[in-house]
């Protein structure tokens, strides 16, 4: 897995969302290296890593993560995970535990993204299976044109995105593999992880975009309201993409979470 390893001091994981990689958290090497170290994997299928099989799942990223984090032998490490990465950072908790970590930081996300009758926050508010089978459908059919169509989603509602970011995310997704795709987006799809979050342990921070277009701020409530130790951040004028369309305020809050953890004895807890 191909990993940017940027700075030093305390270390932060950045998991970053579906077809996108490492690279998106540009702004934030930039504004946190010179006190953190910063690790931004392009996660197994995605940017510079192949995929582990033809059909990868979160299940793969979250054993490619541990793998990393096994092999750097980091100290406490944050989790940092956007949209899917937040998926893949609940995957890690539920398998191999919260022991080793300082500390989890959930963006724009949600702990299922398929609705039905008992659930409704999910993607968009009203994401059933004929919806998924569709999407997936879409995505398989016509790569480029499914990539052009859900790229203004990302970004906040009503807002006019900066013209080079949107030309560059949209080149960076449409590179990737459509069937990689589709497959991580089917496991994605799968995942259920509502009874994991009373069993987190961690300190955890909650930042969503009070623009967002995906997720209603509702989903950001109910992670609050669920994980004993959370706190959530809105940041109001973005979508789903709060580290690059606010990244100022996302880097504080990020950074000030930190040294928060250095500072309260909440910073080391963690039972599996």
């Amino acid at each position: 897995m191909h990993v940017r390893d940027i700075g030093q001091g305390p270390p932060l994981v950045f998991l970053h969302g579906w077809s996108c990689h490492g690279g998106f958290y540009a702004p934030q090497i930039e504004a946190l290296s010179s006190r953190f170290r910063l690790l931004l994997p392009d996660l197994p299928g995605h940017g510079d890593s192949p995929a582990a099989s033809a059909q990868p799942g979160i299940a793969d990223l979250a054993d490619a993560l541990h793998a990393m984090l096994h092999r750097l032998r980091l100290e406490r490490p944050i989790l940092i995970g956007w949209s899917m990465g937040a998926m893949v950072a609940f995957d890690y908790l539920q398998r191999y535990g919260q022991q080793d970590l300082g500390g989890l930081v959930i963006e724009d996300m949600t702990v299922r993204i398929t609705t039905d009758a008992t659930w409704s926050l999910g993607l968009g508010g009203a994401f059933d299976a004929a919806q998924n089978a569709a999407t997936l459908a879409a995505m398989r059919m016509d790569w480029d044109g499914f990539g052009a169509a859900f790229l203004p989603h990302l970004f906040a509602r009503d807002a006019v995105p900066d013209a080079g970011l949107q030309q560059w995310i949209g080149a960076e997704i449409t590179r990737n593999d459509s069937a990689v795709m589709a497959s991580l987006w089917s496991s994605m799809a799968a995942q259920d992880y509502r009874a994991l979050l009373p069993q987190i342990r961690l300190p955890s921070l909650i930042i969503y975009g009070g623009a967002s277009q995906l997720y209603a701020p509702e989903v950001s409530a109910y992670l609050e309201a669920h994980i004993p130790h959370a706190q959530r951040i809105c940041l109001a004028r973005s979508g789903h993409m709060p580290h690059l369309e606010q990244a100022a305020a996302f880097n504080a809050a990020l950074a000030d979470f930190a040294d928060s953890l250095m500072l309260t004895p909440l910073a080391r807890p963690a039972s599996a």
